[in-house]
């Protein structure tokens, strides 16, 4: 069953087209990562599926329903801008996502909070960006809920808590079955906990694939090599990334991958 599933979405904002056709659709037990430079579409995409942005067109199902508000109980979103209510400390936070989330796991969020020694009584707004975003984190994760989105989650982390946080994304997919959605363009770590991607540039998605099924139809070519009969994506510095059914050349990494499809144009692919 799909957790999610985004169909043919448009938006237009201020009258410049931000999304155009956008599809793409994410199993249960998904990591995805939607990926592409800034200002590409991404944020606008979750904000969008969250009905924080109206769409224009197209169909959004969560759990194989439209959108309704009965559903954000076991939906967490992470925003891009880590914004918080002044005044607010994270104790009031705590309060507020257990009343919110009635499978909220009290455990899990105590542990975390007591490892990093945050304290509950200072205000949100007080808190690092960086330790904003740790927070917002833990408390998306804390709800147990059943798909998490997440725009630009490792966004000023330093390594160890980057390292932890992807740790955490891991481990809670597999212990809950649930679903992640990430928006990045750190492309290079994404590897490391993602199952499946979306490549979007100017409001379209130039391609989606899980990681796994992408590495087996591409091929990283040397410059002087033949690819006749294998469809040329683009070249990567003194390389060709291809798509071939053929046994040639060698396995792209991701990042190849990613990078190769927003060097692309239309009409390669």
């Amino acid at each position: 069953m799909y957790a999610l599933q985004i169909k043919n979405l448009s938006k237009q904002i201020d009258g410049r087209q931000i999304l155009s056709n956008v599809n793409f659709s994410i199993s249960e037990g998904e990591i995805m990562a939607l990926v592409g430079p800034n200002g590409a579409g991404k944020t606008t995409t979750l904000k969008c599926i969250m009905n924080a942005v109206q769409k224009d067109t197209g169909e959004i199902f969560i759990f194989g329903k439209p959108f309704n508000p009965s559903l954000k109980t076991n939906i967490a979103f992470v925003s891009e801008h880590r914004k918080v209510f002044a005044n607010l400390s994270l104790e009031d936070y705590y309060k507020m996502y257990k009343t919110l989330y009635p499978c909220w796991d009290d455990n899990f969020f105590k542990n975390i909070i007591s490892r990093y020694g945050f304290n509950l009584n200072q205000e949100m707004q007080k808190f690092s960006g960086g330790q904003r975003t740790l927070l917002l984190s833990i408390l998306a994760f804390s709800t147990n809920a059943k798909l998490i989105i997440l725009d630009e989650p490792t966004q000023h982390l330093d390594p160890a808590v980057r390292f932890e946080l992807i740790e955490i994304i891991k481990q809670y997919v597999n212990e809950n079955k649930a679903t992640v959605l990430l928006s990045s363009h750190e492309i290079y770590e994404l590897e490391e906990y993602a199952s499946s991607f979306a490549v979007i540039k100017d409001g379209r998605i130039l391609y989606t694939d899980t990681i796994d099924e992408a590495k087996q139809k591409h091929r990283i070519l040397s410059l002087n090599k033949n690819v006749k009969g294998a469809k040329v994506i683009a070249v990567i510095n003194d390389e060709v990334l291809v798509k071939t059914d053929e046994d040639i050349g060698e396995y792209p990494r991701l990042n190849q991958i990613i990078v190769g499809y927003l060097k692309s144009t239309e009409e390669n692919f």
